[in-house]
This record gives structure tokens, C-alpha cells and sequence, in this order.
């Protein structure tokens, strides 16, 4: 058996302005509404790839989305079920549908060990946040700071010196496109991956998947990690140990990637 840990938000979903810039043949079909409106989509193939694939091995989502943007996901509320999610970021661990109470208090307890709380990290943060290129704040599940930014006006040399501090006080950063992530250090995918592996005793290779840095520790722990061609590991990264890149872009990724895995024996699947 596979167990297949994917990202989501460009890796297996898409939004209207991703399926624009790399248009497909294929039909398509909505997997996430707001206020009556489509905002994510995947081809109808690889929603037939993704479904057998479900059914003959272990998929398991991960994102960094919080968990009620996960539940707005209906392909995967209604459809496709997985027995295990992971949002937030590692945050949120959800086995068939409820939260995993164990990983909560764990994962909280790892946190006021190596993190000093969010207070000082926003006292830090203070010193070079303004308006100019911060435009708004949000704080996911308890647990992070997600800042929209205008990226043109980031002060890049003021925020390295930042990460800098923020490694002392035990949080880390990650700017994402037009979002600038600020996180405690053991929020991360790859420890809530490691978490489910251990409810997990019979799967054979470890297959992961992402598109951005917020993935890579995800990816160099399992067997083989994909990324796709369109994502910043790739831009930054060409050469990143452990990770095969693919030939297709956006949702061409996405389907070349399911139909590897399910061709694949498990024990050759690069």
C-alpha cells in the first residue's frame, strides 16, 4: 500500500487564476464554493485518478489551510473521505472527520517548551511591520499568523534580520506569494506526518507532494517527494535532494502525478 500525503492549493486544487494561466483540455469540475461561487477546481480526471487511488491505498490531505477552509472543501467531505487529514499547517490532525485531541495537547505542550508566546513574537515583529507593505493580519486556529503583504514593498533585509531573532524565540517564517506566514517552529506538516505514520502499520513506501517550502520537510522525510514545475521549490530549488519533478504544469501535474502512483509497483515508484 501507498500512503500518499499531498498538499492541496496548487498541488491538487487550483484556483480560477491557476486554471487560467495553465489551461487543460480536459473538463473540469468545482471542488470548493464561497457565497455561491466556484473557487477551486480539479479535471474530472483527476478526481476519477484521485478516487481509485483512494480506494486502493491511503490518502492523506495536508495543508496549511485552517481547518474550517479545509472543510469548505466538499470533494473531500462528500466524496473523496479520507480517514486522516492534516490542516493548519500540522496543526490539526483529523481522524475520519474529528479533531485528534492526543496531537492537540501534544503539539500545544511542544509549543510553550521551544516557543516563546505570540506576544513577544508580535513585539519583534513590530519593529519593522508597517502599513506601507503589511496590509492585514490573521490568526489561524490558535496557532499562527498568516499577514496579506504587498510583496513589491517588502523591506527584504529588514525581515532576514527578523527570521534571524525569531529562530531565538523559537518561531520561524515563511513568505508565500502575497502572504507572509509566521509560525512556531514545531508547527509544521512534516511532525503531524510523522504522527499519523504512527497510527498507520501497513503501508509499504511513503509518497509526498507539495509546491512551496512549507512542504519540503514533508517531502525529504517520505521515500520520494513530487513537485510540480510551477511551484517555489522548483524556482528555488532545481536541485533539492529527494524530490522528482514532472513535466506537467498546474492541474497536467496533478493528473500525471495520480496516474504515476496508481501504475506504479510500490516498491519502484519513481
Amino acid at each position: 500500500m501507498i500512503l500518499f500525503t499531498s498538499d492541496l492549493d496548487r498541488t491538487l486544487i487550483y484556483s480560477e487564476r491557476m486554471m487560467t494561466e495553465y489551461p487543460i483540455e480536459s473538463e473540469t469540475a468545482c471542488v470548493e464554493m464561497m457565497d455561491e461561487r466556484s473557487i477551486t477546481f480539479m479535471s474530472y480526471q483527476s478526481i476519477k485518478l484521485l478516487n481509485t487511488f483512494h480506494e486502493n491505498h491511503l490518502f492523506v490531505p495536508v495543508t496549511t489551510r485552517a481547518l474550517h477552509l479545509y472543510k469548505r472543501i466538499h470533494l473531500f467531505q462528500n466524496d473523496i473521505k479520507p480517514p486522516f487529514a492534516v490542516t493548519s499547517n500540522g496543526g490539526t490532525i483529523l481522524i475520519d472527520g474529528a479533531v485528534d485531541q492526543d496531537w492537540h495537547q501534544e503539539l500545544y505542550a511542544r509549543i510553550v517548551r521551544t516557543s516563546l508566546p505570540k506576544e513577544d513574537m508580535l513585539q519583534a515583529f513590530a519593529a519593522i511591520r508597517h502599513e506601507s507593505w503589511v496590509l492585514r493580519e490573521s490568526y489561524v486556529d490558535g496557532l499562527f499568523y498568516v499577514f496579506q503583504i504587498v510583496k513589491e514593498a517588502v523591506p527584504y533585509d529588514e525581515l532576514a534580520a527578523f527570521e534571524v531573532e525569531l529562530q531565538k524565540i523559537g518561531w520561524r517564517t515563511f513568505l508565500h506569494g502575497r502572504k507572509l506566514y509566521i509560525l512556531p517552529q514545531q508547527v509544521d506538516k512534516a511532525f503531524a506526518v510523522q504522527r499519523v505514520k504512527e497510527y498507520i502499520d501497513d503501508y509499504d513506501v511513503h509518497v509526498a507532494a507539495g509546491d512551496s517550502f512549507m512542504d519540503y520537510l514533508m517531502m525529504k522525510e517520505a521515500d520520494i517527494g513530487y513537485s510540480p514545475l510551477h511551484g517555489e521549490i522548483f524556482e528555488t530549488m532545481p536541485n533539492a535532494p529527494k524530490v522528482t519533478w514532472l513535466n506537467g504544469r498546474g492541474v497536467a501535474f496533478t493528473e500525471e502525478l495520480l496516474m504515476k502512483l496508481l501504475e506504479s509497483k510500490t516498491t519502484l515508484i519513481r
